[in-house]
């Protein structure tokens, strides 16, 4: 028998993370912030799927994500280091989120979990592409354009790139802060469509589920 996830806590901790994480403007207390959502997350794997084959993928990745995130931290380490860091991030996000899209998909009915998921995959898609952006900055540091009055500084920082993010995804419009880069104005199309695509998607999906249990 399939079992749930339970995705409840998940949708709380990211919820709070990411308001948190917008939030703060001191750097350490940033840093903390980051540290503790990669945590939240691996627990949050944990919680949500029993397949030991998702926790032999899951754990290590972040793990190691945790690992390099702590170095990067600590000591000054060049690009390269950084870059694994925000692969590894995607690739535990991302994975993540392949397991909320089966438990959406093979569910027969609608419960407050599927929705629970849903929510928290949308979230998670954006804190991915928050980490594009932040891989596009390191190569390219103009790629948004900002007042830095607005911002507090004349560099992004962590919460700025997820705000851009989720701001794109919703597709809400920019103001203060917007893609300045050919790559940069390519990758918020993909993000808007994705973003319009997944409410669609989704929508469609638990209107039909709702639809065939109720002709039965």
């Amino acid at each position: 028998m399939r079992q749930t996830g339970n995705y409840l806590f998940m949708l709380v901790f990211l919820l709070i993370s990411i308001v948190l994480a917008m939030s703060v403007r001191n750097i350490m207390m940033a840093k903390v912030l980051g540290l503790c959502l990669l945590f939240g997350l691996c627990l949050s794997a944990y919680l949500i799927t029993r397949r030991h084959r998702d926790q032999l993928i899951l754990l290590p990745l972040g793990a190691a994500a945790l690992a390099v995130y702590v170095i990067i931290h600590t000591v000054n380490e060049p690009i390269s280091v950084r870059f694994l860091d925000k692969i590894l991030w995607m690739g535990f996000c991302g994975y993540l989120l392949l397991i909320v899209f089966r438990e959406i998909f093979n569910a027969r009915e609608i419960k407050s979990q599927e929705i629970f998921g849903a929510i928290s995959a949308y979230l998670l898609m954006g804190i991915m592409f928050a980490q594009v952006f932040d891989i596009i900055l390191v190569f390219e540091p103009a790629a948004l354009s900002f007042d830095p009055k607005n911002f507090g500084g004349a560099a992004l920082q962590s919460g700025d790139v997820l705000y851009f993010s989720f701001v794109t995804l919703a597709t809400v419009g920019y103001g203060d802060l917007t893609p300045a880069t050919p790559l940069a104005r390519a990758l918020c199309v993909v993000e808007s469509i994705t973003g319009v695509m997944y409410v669609a998607i989704f929508i469609a999906r638990f209107v039909s589920m709702h639809s065939g249990k109720s002709a039965k």
